[in-house]
């Protein structure tokens, strides 16, 4: 249903495409025309002595220039229209594995001190960042990153999660800002991070004001080059003139060719972040000029606009753009420096810009970034048929409680949705090889991550605490360190019965505990293991091919359950329908799978 809705749009965007084509090809051609029609009748009043056709020359080149304005409006309509298709095209690769091509992965955001971020796949290649992130500022990437990694705070979930339905309901805004951050990614594949924290630490630096001394030669200097240029154009002037104006245009060389460096250092970073500065402006007006219903997009609306928006901040930063980009034209820099003192009045306009607007910056990116970070989190229910928005409460008791609940990067026609309820207890979950055990933790993780960062969930019900989530999965060895795959877990175990000691809510996930090492000892291991994270405030969830760990159910000093996934074989090929059942697994298919493969006959 969802493909099919934006497969229409898509080509209603290709009909718009196909008309703008049309226009700019159309448009392009006569202005063309009009140029040397306007040129040929200037030159025939020329030649002919007829003032009328330099008016009608005169008038050609008027509507050439509206040609160009125009030509340039068509083509900017285009691009955003491309950039639209492509926003809605990444829904539909959404809708099938085509995403796992998307250049953003969020791998640039692993820390080693967070596992969950790998064992859950929530950052790096075919990871729910790289799923869900629409942004393409370093802060809207960061922002993201943090959400699914960190969470927020209890009191601030339920104002994202409302600041996540109104962007679901009015489709159009959200499409629009999409479109909008597309189009930064577009330009010089979108702005490095290196650039843009440049410009930020630039605009909230000191800004150093120019001397007095420099300011009044860059009035004086360029006042006796245009007198002497003047008096040499009417023919009035004398040695000293002529002096005096070669000195001023010397010294205005000598003066810009000593700063130049210094200049650039401030200039450069403008520059290049000038590169994108139409798509952040409209961007920001539209936040800025939005009439939002809930509280958090409220906030962030009000926290751009306090001291003043960023309209008139970035139109004089469009402008100072404007005016650095003769530098690279090296004739025109020539001329403007030697006669103009050009460097130093940008300078002067630099400085009362920065003085005037700098320690906003980083603010307002801020408030983009954060904005792209929601419009991340609702892709989940801009692509998904079936998902709700959780329920998390703030109780010292950990719990979770499901229905339906479903992988997110699963596609959703053929993910199997589970339910459990589980509060302060242990549960152990065995089954046979490949038949969900360490999917359905991780499907539990993954959408408890997007549940604490505001967003919506795949499952009919979903109410869980607000808890530390602490996994234990995807256990490497480290050679260097002389640390095996075991004795790597042994230090993860260590590191979750720690941090219990903090008495704060926790729900930990461990995959196949103890797999490497013997049976006997993994037995051993994983009974102390879970005792000693039997606590009030943690939920252990633990898979296991090791049936005696089951006995806990009797053993245990609090509530603990079994619960197990299984197989069915039909015409002789092993299935498996990734349904959690109570007790413990009765089967195994190791023999199977060695036969499949043909290692045994």
């Amino acid at each position: 249903m969802k493909k099919q809705k934006y497969l229409s749009h898509i080509e209603q965007i290709n009909t718009v495409l196909s008309i703008l084509e049309h226009r700019l090809d159309k448009v392009g051609w006569l202005r063309i025309a009009t140029f040397l029609l306007g040129i040929v009748s200037i030159i025939a009043g020329f030649e002919l002595k007829n003032n009328f056709y330099y008016m009608i020359g005169i008038l050609l080149i008027l509507g050439f220039i509206g040609l160009v304005k125009h030509y340039n409006k068509l083509k900017n309509q285009k691009q955003y229209e491309t950039a639209k298709k492509e926003v809605v095209e990444g829904y539909v690769k959404r809708l099938g594995q085509e995403w796992l091509d998307f250049k953003e992965d969020g791998k640039d955001y692993i820390t080693q001190d967070i596992p969950r971020t790998k064992d859950l796949d929530l950052l790096g290649k075919g990871s729910l960042f790289q799923y869900i992130c629409v942004g393409h500022t370093p802060y809207g990437k960061e922002a993201l990153a943090k959400a699914l990694v960190e969470g927020a705070q209890h009191e601030q979930i339920s104002r994202r999660q409302e600041a996540i339905k109104e962007l679901l309901n009015d489709e159009a805004f959200a499409l629009h800002l999409q479109t909008l951050s597309q189009m930064i990614g577009k330009n010089e594949e979108g702005i490095e991070t290196q650039t843009m924290e440049a410009f930020v630490e630039l605009a909230e630096g000191e800004g150093k004001k120019q001397s007095i001394v420099m300011k009044g030669l860059a009035l004086v200097l360029p006042f006796i080059v245009l007198f002497s240029s003047v008096l040499i154009g009417i023919h009035r002037q004398t040695p000293l003139t002529n002096l005096l104006g070669s000195l001023g245009i010397l010294v205005q060389i000598g003066l810009g060719a000593f700063y130049y460096r210094k200049h650039n250092m401030v200039f450069e970073p403008i520059i290049k972040f000038s590169q994108n500065i139409k798509a952040y402006e409209a961007f920001l007006y539209a936040i800025e000029n939005k009439e939002f219903k809930c509280d958090y997009l409220k906030d962030l609306q009000k926290s751009l606009c306090d001291q003043g928006g960023p309209k008139k901040a970035l139109k004089g930063l469009k402008q100072l753009t404007e005016a650095l980009k003769v530098r690279f034209n090296g004739l025109g820099y020539m001329i403007v420096a030697s006669t103009l003192m050009w460097d130093f009045h940008c300078m002067d306009i630099y400085y009362m810009w920065h003085k005037q607007y700098g320690k906003s910056v980083r603010r307002w990116l801020k408030v983009m970034g954060e904005m792209e970070a929601l419009l991340s989190l609702a892709v989940i229910g801009e692509v998904k048929e079936d998902y709700v928005f959780p329920q998390v409460e703030e109780t010292k008791e950990p719990f979770v409680n499901f229905s339906q609940l479903k992988h997110p990067l699963i596609q959703e026609q053929t993910a199997v949705g589970n339910a459990l309820e589980l509060k302060n207890a242990t549960c152990i979950i065995t089954g046979s090889n490949m038949s969900g055990k360490t999917t359905f933790l991780r499907t539990i993780g993954i959408n408890l991550a997007l549940a604490y960062a505001g967003a919506p969930v795949l499952a009919t019900r979903f109410e869980a605490a607000r808890m530390e989530v602490l996994t234990s999965m995807r256990i490497e060895d480290n050679v260097n360190e002389g640390i095996s795959t075991f004795y790597a877990e042994l230090l993860r175990i260590k590191q979750m019965i720690t941090l219990a000691e903090l008495k704060q809510p926790m729900l930990v996930l461990i995959d196949e505990i103890f797999k490497g090492t013997n049976s006997a000892d993994r037995i051993l291991g994983a009974t102390e293991t879970i005792h000693a994270l039997e606590k009030p405030w943690i939920t252990v969830m633990v898979s296991t091919h090791d049936f005696e760990l089951c006995e806990l159910e009797n053993s245990s000093k609090r509530e603990s359950y079994n619960y197990h996934f299984t197989e069915h074989y039909k015409d002789n090929e092993i299935q498996f329908d990734y349904q959690l059942q109570k007790g413990r697994c009765k089967t195994t298919n190791a023999k199977y799978l060695l036969r499949m493969v043909g290692i045994i006959k």
